[in-house]
Protein backbone atom coordinates (compact mmCIF):
# COMPACT_ATOMS: atom_id res chain seq x y z
CA UNK A 1 0.00 0.00 0.00
CA UNK A 2 1.46 3.59 -0.80
CA UNK A 3 2.23 5.18 2.39
CA UNK A 4 -0.94 8.04 3.38
CA UNK A 5 0.81 11.52 3.00
CA UNK A 6 0.54 13.78 5.84
CA UNK A 7 0.16 17.36 5.58
CA UNK A 8 1.43 19.14 2.39
CA UNK A 9 2.68 22.26 3.33
CA UNK A 10 2.87 25.35 0.66
CA UNK A 11 4.58 27.80 3.25
CA UNK A 12 5.87 27.27 6.80
CA UNK A 13 5.12 30.79 9.04
CA UNK A 14 6.08 31.28 12.27
CA UNK A 15 2.26 31.56 14.85
CA UNK A 16 1.62 34.29 17.07
CA UNK A 17 -2.02 34.56 18.76
CA UNK A 18 -3.36 36.59 15.89
CA UNK A 19 -5.40 39.60 17.30
CA UNK A 20 -8.22 38.83 14.38
CA UNK A 21 -8.38 34.98 13.84
CA UNK A 22 -10.57 35.14 10.67
CA UNK A 23 -8.16 37.63 9.03
CA UNK A 24 -5.21 35.35 10.13
CA UNK A 25 -7.14 32.24 8.61
CA UNK A 26 -7.75 34.46 4.87
CA UNK A 27 -3.93 34.97 4.62
CA UNK A 28 -2.74 31.18 5.92
CA UNK A 29 -5.28 29.02 7.49
CA UNK A 30 -3.89 27.61 10.76
CA UNK A 31 -0.32 25.95 10.19
CA UNK A 32 -1.16 21.82 9.97
CA UNK A 33 1.58 21.56 12.52
CA UNK A 34 -0.42 23.92 15.01
CA UNK A 35 -3.46 22.42 14.44
CA UNK A 36 -2.70 18.74 14.29
CA UNK A 37 0.99 19.17 17.26
CA UNK A 38 0.05 15.60 18.29
CA UNK A 39 1.04 14.74 14.33
CA UNK A 40 4.53 16.16 14.09
CA UNK A 41 4.77 17.71 11.10
CA UNK A 42 7.16 15.81 9.01
CA UNK A 43 6.91 16.19 4.75
CA UNK A 44 6.91 13.45 2.83
CA UNK A 45 8.32 13.22 -0.42
CA UNK A 46 5.72 14.09 -2.29
CA UNK A 47 5.09 17.09 -0.32
CA UNK A 48 8.91 18.13 -0.59
CA UNK A 49 8.17 17.87 -4.51
CA UNK A 50 4.97 19.79 -4.06
CA UNK A 51 6.88 22.43 -2.32
CA UNK A 52 9.86 22.73 -4.58
CA UNK A 53 7.41 23.08 -7.66
CA UNK A 54 5.39 24.93 -5.92
CA UNK A 55 7.93 27.62 -4.77
CA UNK A 56 9.35 29.36 -7.34
CA UNK A 57 5.74 29.51 -8.87
CA UNK A 58 4.63 30.61 -6.02
CA UNK A 59 6.72 33.92 -6.14
CA UNK A 60 5.93 34.81 -9.83
CA UNK A 61 2.08 34.61 -8.97
CA UNK A 62 2.58 36.59 -5.74
CA UNK A 63 4.34 39.64 -8.75
CA UNK A 64 1.80 38.71 -11.71
CA UNK A 65 -1.62 38.86 -9.05
CA UNK A 66 0.05 41.60 -6.79
CA UNK A 67 -2.97 44.06 -8.33
CA UNK A 68 -5.75 41.73 -7.67
CA UNK A 69 -4.60 41.86 -3.55
CA UNK A 70 -7.82 43.43 -1.29
CA UNK A 71 -7.63 46.25 0.29
CA UNK A 72 -5.97 44.25 3.74
CA UNK A 73 -3.14 43.50 1.10
CA UNK A 74 -3.97 39.92 1.18
CA UNK A 75 -2.97 37.93 -1.73
CA UNK A 76 -5.73 35.44 -2.81
CA UNK A 77 -3.84 32.37 -2.86
CA UNK A 78 -4.80 31.41 0.07
CA UNK A 79 -8.63 30.18 0.77
CA UNK A 80 -10.74 32.50 3.19
CA UNK A 81 -11.99 30.40 6.20
CA UNK A 82 -15.54 29.77 6.22
CA UNK A 83 -18.14 28.55 9.02
CA UNK A 84 -19.80 25.51 8.86
CA UNK A 85 -21.77 25.82 11.95
CA UNK A 86 -18.99 26.10 14.66
CA UNK A 87 -16.82 24.62 12.47
CA UNK A 88 -14.05 26.99 10.77
CA UNK A 89 -13.03 25.71 7.09
CA UNK A 90 -10.81 26.16 4.33
CA UNK A 91 -10.95 24.27 1.06
CA UNK A 92 -7.24 25.35 -0.15
CA UNK A 93 -6.89 25.21 -3.78
CA UNK A 94 -3.38 25.27 -5.47
CA UNK A 95 -1.93 25.20 -9.12
CA UNK A 96 1.89 23.18 -9.33
CA UNK A 97 3.78 25.40 -11.00
CA UNK A 98 6.71 23.92 -13.56
CA UNK A 99 10.09 24.95 -12.15
CA UNK A 100 13.12 24.07 -13.88
CA UNK A 101 13.23 20.58 -11.69
CA UNK A 102 9.86 19.55 -12.18
CA UNK A 103 6.76 19.18 -14.29
CA UNK A 104 4.81 22.57 -15.47
CA UNK A 105 1.99 22.77 -14.69
CA UNK A 106 -1.16 21.51 -17.64
CA UNK A 107 -0.69 20.55 -21.49
CA UNK A 108 -3.88 21.70 -21.85
CA UNK A 109 -4.74 24.26 -24.54
CA UNK A 110 -7.71 26.75 -24.20
CA UNK A 111 -7.65 25.91 -20.26
CA UNK A 112 -7.98 29.08 -17.78
CA UNK A 113 -6.41 27.12 -14.94
CA UNK A 114 -6.61 30.32 -12.65
CA UNK A 115 -10.49 30.57 -13.59
CA UNK A 116 -10.63 26.43 -12.91
CA UNK A 117 -8.80 26.84 -9.46
CA UNK A 118 -11.33 29.47 -8.47
CA UNK A 119 -14.20 26.93 -9.45
CA UNK A 120 -12.52 23.99 -7.50
CA UNK A 121 -12.36 26.35 -4.45
CA UNK A 122 -16.19 27.10 -4.81
CA UNK A 123 -17.36 23.57 -5.67
CA UNK A 124 -14.91 22.43 -2.89
CA UNK A 125 -16.25 24.47 -0.02
CA UNK A 126 -19.98 23.06 -1.27
CA UNK A 127 -18.76 19.61 -0.78
CA UNK A 128 -17.26 20.05 2.75
CA UNK A 129 -20.47 21.96 3.61
CA UNK A 130 -22.34 19.37 2.29
CA UNK A 131 -20.40 16.30 4.14
CA UNK A 132 -20.46 18.51 7.39
CA UNK A 133 -24.18 19.25 7.60
CA UNK A 134 -25.56 16.03 5.78
CA UNK A 135 -28.38 18.41 4.59
CA UNK A 136 -29.87 15.85 2.36
CA UNK A 137 -29.86 13.59 5.42
CA UNK A 138 -28.01 10.61 2.69
CA UNK A 139 -27.52 7.43 4.74
CA UNK A 140 -23.93 7.09 2.62
CA UNK A 141 -22.97 10.71 3.19
CA UNK A 142 -23.57 10.20 7.07
CA UNK A 143 -21.42 7.55 6.86
CA UNK A 144 -18.58 9.21 5.82
CA UNK A 145 -19.30 11.79 8.08
CA UNK A 146 -18.71 9.30 10.82
CA UNK A 147 -15.21 9.08 10.19
CA UNK A 148 -14.86 12.32 11.36
CA UNK A 149 -15.62 13.30 14.65
CA UNK A 150 -18.69 14.88 15.97
CA UNK A 151 -17.21 18.16 17.00
CA UNK A 152 -14.52 20.12 15.01
CA UNK A 153 -13.00 23.47 15.64
CA UNK A 154 -11.07 23.37 12.28
CA UNK A 155 -11.36 21.63 9.11
CA UNK A 156 -9.26 22.02 5.87
CA UNK A 157 -9.36 19.99 2.64
CA UNK A 158 -6.31 21.01 0.51
CA UNK A 159 -6.91 20.02 -3.40
CA UNK A 160 -4.34 20.42 -6.01
CA UNK A 161 -4.51 21.09 -10.09
CA UNK A 162 -1.65 19.40 -11.90
CA UNK A 163 -0.22 18.16 -15.47
CA UNK A 164 -0.25 14.72 -16.58
CA UNK A 165 3.44 14.30 -16.11
CA UNK A 166 3.14 15.51 -12.43
CA UNK A 167 0.96 13.20 -11.70
CA UNK A 168 2.71 10.64 -13.27
CA UNK A 169 5.69 11.28 -10.92
CA UNK A 170 3.36 10.59 -8.08
CA UNK A 171 2.60 7.22 -8.97
CA UNK A 172 5.74 6.71 -10.21
CA UNK A 173 7.13 7.47 -6.43
CA UNK A 174 4.48 6.06 -4.13
CA UNK A 175 2.68 3.40 -6.62
CA UNK A 176 5.40 2.05 -8.89
CA UNK A 177 3.30 2.55 -11.83
CA UNK A 178 4.81 4.98 -14.83
CA UNK A 179 1.80 6.43 -15.95
CA UNK A 180 -1.10 9.09 -15.19
CA UNK A 181 -3.98 9.19 -13.72
CA UNK A 182 -7.12 11.75 -13.13
CA UNK A 183 -7.00 11.55 -9.38
CA UNK A 184 -5.09 10.99 -6.54
CA UNK A 185 -6.25 11.05 -2.94
CA UNK A 186 -3.55 11.41 -0.16
CA UNK A 187 -5.61 10.66 3.70
CA UNK A 188 -4.47 12.31 6.98
CA UNK A 189 -4.04 9.22 9.38
CA UNK A 190 -6.30 10.47 11.27
CA UNK A 191 -8.87 13.05 12.93
CA UNK A 192 -8.62 14.97 15.70
CA UNK A 193 -11.14 18.38 16.43
CA UNK A 194 -8.85 20.03 14.43
CA UNK A 195 -8.68 17.92 10.97
CA UNK A 196 -6.82 18.19 8.01
CA UNK A 197 -9.05 15.87 5.98
CA UNK A 198 -5.65 15.46 3.44
CA UNK A 199 -5.20 16.25 0.03
CA UNK A 200 -6.82 15.15 -3.56
CA UNK A 201 -4.61 15.57 -6.69
CA UNK A 202 -6.01 16.38 -10.10
CA UNK A 203 -4.79 15.99 -13.45
CA UNK A 204 -5.95 18.98 -15.93
CA UNK A 205 -4.80 17.23 -18.69
CA UNK A 206 -6.63 13.39 -18.07
CA UNK A 207 -9.76 15.50 -16.90
CA UNK A 208 -9.71 17.55 -20.41
CA UNK A 209 -9.14 14.69 -22.32
CA UNK A 210 -12.31 12.67 -19.88
CA UNK A 211 -14.73 15.31 -20.00
CA UNK A 212 -14.62 15.57 -23.95
CA UNK A 213 -14.90 11.60 -23.99
CA UNK A 214 -18.30 11.57 -21.52
CA UNK A 215 -19.32 15.05 -23.48
CA UNK A 216 -19.94 17.36 -20.40
CA UNK A 217 -17.25 20.51 -19.32
CA UNK A 218 -14.32 20.48 -17.32
CA UNK A 219 -15.50 21.76 -15.05
CA UNK A 220 -17.99 18.78 -15.05
CA UNK A 221 -15.02 16.46 -14.74
CA UNK A 222 -13.32 17.82 -12.07
CA UNK A 223 -16.43 18.08 -9.76
CA UNK A 224 -16.95 14.42 -9.96
CA UNK A 225 -13.29 13.48 -9.51
CA UNK A 226 -13.05 15.97 -6.38
CA UNK A 227 -15.92 14.21 -5.04
CA UNK A 228 -14.59 10.69 -5.70
CA UNK A 229 -11.52 11.91 -4.13
CA UNK A 230 -13.10 13.78 -1.13
CA UNK A 231 -14.76 10.27 -0.08
CA UNK A 232 -11.66 8.55 -0.63
CA UNK A 233 -9.98 10.92 2.20
CA UNK A 234 -13.16 9.73 4.51
CA UNK A 235 -12.21 6.26 4.55
CA UNK A 236 -14.45 4.87 1.52
CA UNK A 237 -12.84 2.35 -1.06
CA UNK A 238 -14.13 1.05 -3.82
CA UNK A 239 -10.91 -1.54 -4.41
CA UNK A 240 -12.25 -3.12 -1.17
CA UNK A 241 -15.30 -5.34 -2.41
CA UNK A 242 -18.28 -5.14 -4.62
CA UNK A 243 -20.26 -3.84 -2.09
CA UNK A 244 -17.84 -1.90 -0.97
CA UNK A 245 -18.07 0.14 -4.39
CA UNK A 246 -21.65 0.14 -4.83
CA UNK A 247 -22.14 2.33 -1.07
CA UNK A 248 -18.79 4.59 -2.67
CA UNK A 249 -21.07 4.94 -5.89
CA UNK A 250 -23.96 5.33 -4.20
CA UNK A 251 -22.23 7.79 -1.86
CA UNK A 252 -21.09 10.03 -5.37
CA UNK A 253 -24.05 10.09 -6.62
CA UNK A 254 -25.95 11.46 -3.75
CA UNK A 255 -23.23 14.35 -3.19
CA UNK A 256 -23.53 15.32 -6.65
CA UNK A 257 -27.37 14.72 -6.83
CA UNK A 258 -27.37 17.30 -3.51
CA UNK A 259 -25.52 19.68 -5.10
CA UNK A 260 -27.39 20.02 -8.26
CA UNK A 261 -24.46 18.52 -10.42
CA UNK A 262 -26.02 16.73 -12.90
CA UNK A 263 -22.77 14.45 -14.13
CA UNK A 264 -22.43 10.48 -12.95
CA UNK A 265 -19.91 9.55 -10.36
CA UNK A 266 -16.57 8.34 -10.98
CA UNK A 267 -17.43 4.50 -9.60
CA UNK A 268 -20.42 4.24 -11.43
CA UNK A 269 -19.00 5.53 -14.53
CA UNK A 270 -16.63 2.68 -14.06
CA UNK A 271 -16.38 -1.06 -14.29
CA UNK A 272 -13.70 -3.28 -13.54
CA UNK A 273 -11.11 -3.38 -10.65
CA UNK A 274 -9.47 -0.53 -9.87
CA UNK A 275 -5.58 -0.48 -11.04
CA UNK A 276 -4.78 1.33 -7.60
CA UNK A 277 -3.59 -0.71 -4.62
CA UNK A 278 -3.80 2.03 -2.45
CA UNK A 279 -6.24 4.70 -1.59
CA UNK A 280 -5.46 6.59 -4.38
CA UNK A 281 -7.71 6.29 -7.19
CA UNK A 282 -7.01 5.11 -11.18
CA UNK A 283 -9.94 3.21 -12.57
CA UNK A 284 -10.31 1.20 -15.72
CA UNK A 285 -13.12 2.41 -17.74
CA UNK A 286 -14.99 0.37 -20.16
CA UNK A 287 -15.22 2.80 -23.19
CA UNK A 288 -16.69 2.43 -26.31
CA UNK A 289 -14.07 3.87 -29.19
CA UNK A 290 -14.88 4.55 -32.50
CA UNK A 291 -11.53 4.66 -35.21
CA UNK A 292 -12.17 6.83 -37.85
CA UNK A 293 -10.34 7.64 -40.86
CA UNK A 294 -11.02 11.16 -42.71
CA UNK A 295 -10.32 11.15 -46.21
CA UNK A 296 -13.88 9.44 -47.69
CA UNK A 297 -14.98 8.77 -44.48
CA UNK A 298 -15.75 11.84 -42.31
CA UNK A 299 -14.69 14.12 -44.87
CA UNK A 300 -16.69 14.50 -48.49
CA UNK A 301 -15.18 15.13 -51.80
CA UNK A 302 -14.56 18.64 -50.88
CA UNK A 303 -12.62 17.40 -47.16
CA UNK A 304 -14.85 19.32 -45.19
CA UNK A 305 -17.58 17.32 -42.48
CA UNK A 306 -20.64 17.76 -42.97
CA UNK A 307 -22.90 19.05 -40.27
CA UNK A 308 -25.00 16.01 -40.48
CA UNK A 309 -21.44 13.94 -39.84
CA UNK A 310 -20.59 16.67 -36.89
CA UNK A 311 -24.12 16.23 -35.41
CA UNK A 312 -23.61 12.45 -35.26
CA UNK A 313 -19.84 12.83 -33.84
CA UNK A 314 -21.11 15.01 -31.07
CA UNK A 315 -24.02 12.52 -30.11
CA UNK A 316 -21.51 9.69 -29.95
CA UNK A 317 -19.32 11.57 -27.84
CA UNK A 318 -21.97 12.54 -25.19
CA UNK A 319 -22.93 8.77 -24.67
CA UNK A 320 -19.66 8.12 -24.01
CA UNK A 321 -18.18 7.31 -27.27
CA UNK A 322 -14.11 8.11 -27.64
CA UNK A 323 -13.46 9.20 -31.35
CA UNK A 324 -10.09 8.65 -32.25
CA UNK A 325 -8.59 9.92 -35.57
CA UNK A 326 -6.74 7.59 -37.54
CA UNK A 327 -5.54 9.07 -41.01
CA UNK A 328 -2.95 9.53 -43.71
CA UNK A 329 -2.70 13.13 -42.67
CA UNK A 330 -0.21 14.78 -40.93
CA UNK A 331 -1.73 15.93 -37.54
CA UNK A 332 -1.71 19.83 -38.33
CA UNK A 333 -3.82 18.99 -41.67
CA UNK A 334 -5.92 16.54 -39.62
CA UNK A 335 -6.90 19.46 -37.09
CA UNK A 336 -7.82 22.10 -39.94
CA UNK A 337 -10.25 19.22 -41.46
CA UNK A 338 -11.85 19.20 -37.92
CA UNK A 339 -12.04 22.65 -37.55
CA UNK A 340 -14.58 22.57 -40.32
CA UNK A 341 -16.99 22.25 -38.60
CA UNK A 342 -15.51 23.32 -35.16
CA UNK A 343 -14.39 19.48 -33.86
CA UNK A 344 -11.36 20.65 -33.54
CA UNK A 345 -9.15 19.91 -30.17
CA UNK A 346 -12.73 17.79 -29.53
CA UNK A 347 -12.16 14.48 -31.91
CA UNK A 348 -8.37 15.63 -32.94
CA UNK A 349 -5.77 17.99 -31.28
CA UNK A 350 -2.57 18.11 -30.10
CA UNK A 351 -3.58 16.48 -27.08
CA UNK A 352 -6.08 14.01 -28.22
CA UNK A 353 -4.77 10.49 -28.79
CA UNK A 354 -4.76 10.11 -32.64
CA UNK A 355 -3.01 8.12 -35.83
CA UNK A 356 -1.20 10.31 -38.43
CA UNK A 357 0.77 9.66 -41.17
CA UNK A 358 -0.66 6.12 -42.09
CA UNK A 359 0.59 4.87 -37.97
CA UNK A 360 4.07 6.84 -38.42
CA UNK A 361 3.44 8.92 -35.40
CA UNK A 362 0.76 7.72 -32.97
CA UNK A 363 -0.62 9.71 -29.88
CA UNK A 364 -2.17 7.99 -27.12
CA UNK A 365 -3.94 9.72 -24.30
CA UNK A 366 -3.30 13.77 -23.10
CA UNK A 367 -1.43 14.02 -26.60
CA UNK A 368 1.90 11.94 -25.47
CA UNK A 369 3.65 10.69 -28.64
CA UNK A 370 3.57 6.47 -27.82
CA UNK A 371 5.09 5.54 -31.64
CA UNK A 372 6.79 7.08 -34.56
CA UNK A 373 8.69 5.64 -37.46
CA UNK A 374 11.39 7.18 -39.81
CA UNK A 375 12.07 6.27 -43.59
CA UNK A 376 15.04 4.94 -44.52
CA UNK A 377 17.53 7.28 -46.18
CA UNK A 378 18.23 4.97 -49.30
CA UNK A 379 14.37 4.62 -50.03
CA UNK A 380 14.08 8.68 -49.78
CA UNK A 381 16.71 9.01 -52.12
CA UNK A 382 15.58 6.49 -54.97
CA UNK A 383 11.90 7.77 -54.93
CA UNK A 384 13.37 11.23 -56.08
CA UNK A 385 15.80 9.64 -58.44
CA UNK A 386 12.86 7.78 -59.56
CA UNK A 387 11.24 10.89 -60.45
CA UNK A 388 13.36 11.50 -63.32
CA UNK A 389 11.77 9.14 -65.64
CA UNK A 390 9.53 10.28 -68.14
CA UNK A 391 7.32 7.90 -66.83
CA UNK A 392 6.74 10.22 -63.96
CA UNK A 393 6.00 13.46 -66.30
CA UNK A 394 3.17 15.24 -64.60
CA UNK A 395 3.13 13.52 -61.18
CA UNK A 396 4.50 15.10 -57.79
CA UNK A 397 6.39 13.61 -54.99
CA UNK A 398 6.96 14.92 -51.47
CA UNK A 399 8.52 14.28 -48.40
CA UNK A 400 5.79 14.42 -45.14
CA UNK A 401 8.46 15.19 -42.15
CA UNK A 402 6.33 15.56 -39.30
CA UNK A 403 4.57 18.73 -39.27
CA UNK A 404 6.24 20.21 -42.36
CA UNK A 405 6.51 18.60 -46.10
CA UNK A 406 9.08 18.98 -48.49
CA UNK A 407 9.92 18.90 -52.51
CA UNK A 408 12.13 19.62 -54.98
CA UNK A 409 9.98 20.99 -57.32
CA UNK A 410 7.05 23.43 -57.37
CA UNK A 411 3.70 21.49 -58.14
CA UNK A 412 0.19 22.88 -59.03
CA UNK A 413 -0.58 19.05 -57.60
CA UNK A 414 1.03 19.77 -54.10
CA UNK A 415 -0.19 23.22 -54.21
CA UNK A 416 -4.22 21.15 -54.26
CA UNK A 417 -2.53 18.84 -51.41
CA UNK A 418 -1.99 21.74 -49.73
CA UNK A 419 -5.16 24.23 -49.89
CA UNK A 420 -7.54 20.78 -50.83
CA UNK A 421 -6.32 18.12 -48.22
CA UNK A 422 -4.91 20.92 -45.72
CA UNK A 423 -1.64 19.36 -45.42
CA UNK A 424 1.53 21.29 -44.78
CA UNK A 425 2.74 23.16 -47.81
CA UNK A 426 5.67 21.65 -49.74
CA UNK A 427 8.84 23.61 -49.58
CA UNK A 428 11.17 23.69 -51.74
CA UNK A 429 14.75 22.13 -50.93
CA UNK A 430 17.59 22.54 -53.58
CA UNK A 431 18.44 18.31 -52.89
CA UNK A 432 17.91 15.58 -51.30
CA UNK A 433 20.68 15.97 -49.21
CA UNK A 434 19.26 18.84 -47.41
CA UNK A 435 15.39 17.37 -47.27
CA UNK A 436 17.30 14.74 -45.07
CA UNK A 437 19.71 17.07 -43.17
CA UNK A 438 16.97 19.18 -42.09
CA UNK A 439 13.53 16.62 -41.41
CA UNK A 440 12.88 13.04 -40.33
CA UNK A 441 10.95 11.77 -43.17
CA UNK A 442 8.19 9.38 -42.37
CA UNK A 443 6.51 8.94 -45.29
CA UNK A 444 6.41 10.12 -48.96
CA UNK A 445 3.71 10.79 -51.07
CA UNK A 446 3.45 10.62 -55.13
CA UNK A 447 0.82 12.30 -56.70
CA UNK A 448 -1.26 12.60 -60.04
CA UNK A 449 -3.93 14.40 -61.35
CA UNK A 450 -5.82 11.21 -62.14
CA UNK A 451 -6.24 7.62 -60.44
CA UNK A 452 -4.72 6.50 -64.26
CA UNK A 453 -2.00 8.11 -64.00
CA UNK A 454 -1.05 6.36 -60.65
CA UNK A 455 -2.70 3.06 -61.23
CA UNK A 456 -0.40 3.34 -64.46
CA UNK A 457 2.96 3.54 -62.38
CA UNK A 458 1.84 1.93 -58.97
CA UNK A 459 3.69 -1.50 -60.14
CA UNK A 460 6.52 0.35 -60.82
CA UNK A 461 7.06 1.85 -57.27
CA UNK A 462 6.19 -1.71 -55.57
CA UNK A 463 8.75 -3.30 -57.60
CA UNK A 464 11.75 -1.10 -56.92
CA UNK A 465 10.74 -0.84 -53.17
CA UNK A 466 9.74 -4.68 -52.56
CA UNK A 467 11.26 -5.65 -48.88
CA UNK A 468 12.32 -2.15 -48.49
CA UNK A 469 8.76 0.00 -48.29
CA UNK A 470 5.25 -0.57 -48.10
CA UNK A 471 3.18 1.01 -50.91
CA UNK A 472 -0.58 1.51 -50.44
CA UNK A 473 -3.33 3.49 -51.73
CA UNK A 474 -5.65 5.88 -49.55
CA UNK A 475 -6.93 8.07 -52.01
CA UNK A 476 -7.33 7.11 -55.94
CA UNK A 477 -5.06 9.39 -56.99
CA UNK A 478 -2.23 9.45 -54.20
CA UNK A 479 0.77 6.45 -53.84
CA UNK A 480 2.19 6.54 -50.37
CA UNK A 481 5.65 4.80 -49.39
CA UNK A 482 5.80 4.08 -46.14
CA UNK A 483 8.59 2.19 -43.84
CA UNK A 484 8.69 -1.26 -44.12
CA UNK A 485 6.73 -3.14 -41.27
CA UNK A 486 4.54 -0.04 -40.49
CA UNK A 487 0.57 0.19 -41.48
CA UNK A 488 -2.49 2.72 -40.20
CA UNK A 489 -3.36 -1.03 -38.48
CA UNK A 490 -0.66 -1.13 -36.29
CA UNK A 491 -0.55 2.42 -35.23
CA UNK A 492 -3.99 2.22 -34.04
CA UNK A 493 -3.14 -0.89 -31.84
CA UNK A 494 -0.25 0.84 -30.26
CA UNK A 495 -2.84 4.33 -29.80
CA UNK A 496 -5.12 1.62 -28.38
CA UNK A 497 -2.97 -0.16 -25.75
CA UNK A 498 -1.48 3.22 -24.56
CA UNK A 499 -5.35 3.80 -23.90
CA UNK A 500 -5.64 0.63 -22.05
CA UNK A 501 -8.32 -0.01 -24.74
CA UNK A 502 -9.30 -3.56 -25.65
CA UNK A 503 -9.65 -3.50 -29.71
CA UNK A 504 -11.08 -6.93 -29.58
CA UNK A 505 -14.20 -5.79 -27.42
CA UNK A 506 -14.38 -2.00 -27.11
CA UNK A 507 -13.58 -0.63 -30.76
CA UNK A 508 -15.53 -0.01 -33.41
CA UNK A 509 -13.33 0.78 -36.82
CA UNK A 510 -14.64 2.32 -39.93
CA UNK A 511 -12.54 4.04 -42.96
CA UNK A 512 -12.34 3.54 -46.96
CA UNK A 513 -9.01 2.72 -49.16
CA UNK A 514 -6.54 0.26 -48.50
Amino acid sequence: RAPRARASVRRVVALAPPSNPRAHAQKCFLARAALAPSRALRPTARSRAMARATSSGARARDEAEAEDEDEDGMDDEFAESFYVGETECACDVMIIDEDEHEPRVVREENVDVRTLRREMEEDAMAVMTLLLTNEGKSKAVARARGTLPKSMSHCELSVALCSDEYIRSLNAGYREKDSATDVLSFPAESFGPMAVLGDVIVSVDTASAQAREVGHSLRDECRVLLVHGTLHLLGMDHEVSESEAEVMAAAEQEVLKALGWKVTGLTRRASGESTSDSSSTTLTTQRSVLVTDLDGTLLNENSVITPRVADALRRAMASGVEVVVATGKARPAAIKAAATQGLDGIIVGKNTPGVFLQGLEVYGRGGALVYEAKMPEDVTRDAFMMMDDVVHDGLALTAFCGDNCATLAPSVLLDELHHTYHEPASEIAGSVDEILSNNTVRKLLLMGPSKESIDGVRSIWEAAFRGRAEVTQAVADMLEILPLGNDKSKGVRAALKSMDVNPMTDVVAIGDGE
